[in-house]
């Protein structure tokens, strides 16, 4: 019997560690640079992770929403401040996600 319970708790255990790591993402195409903002065209729906101020992760660093596009808008675009946009190109595909939060830091 306790063998059944400790294999549910572990079987539980590892569905929630998936469902966590399944970070939602959000792909782009950036379509401007001006110093260390980056004007990005979303591609397919928006995440609802994409708020003003919001932290960003991109492969080569973190970034800050700085400013987001009418919701009804064709193509949906952010504007992200980042220190690495000197490392980005215009044109170049980008994948993000959720940043970690700087409350209280």
């Amino acid at each position: 019997m306790l063998k059944r319970i400790a294999l549910a708790l572990m079987l539980v255990a590892a569905v929630a560690v998936t469902a966590m790591a399944a970070a939602k993402t959000a792909t782009g195409k950036i379509t401007a640079i001006d110093g260390t903002k980056v004007t990005i065209a979303l591609e397919g729906e928006r995440p609802d992770f994409i708020k003003k101020n919001g932290p960003v992760k991109f492969k080569v660093g973190p970034g800050k929403i700085l400013e987001l596009s009418a919701p009804d808008a064709k193509p949906f675009t952010i504007v992200v401040n980042t220190k690495k946009a000197s490392e980005m190109k215009v044109g170049d595909v980008v994948t993000f996600e959720k940043g970690l939060s700087m409350a209280g830091c």
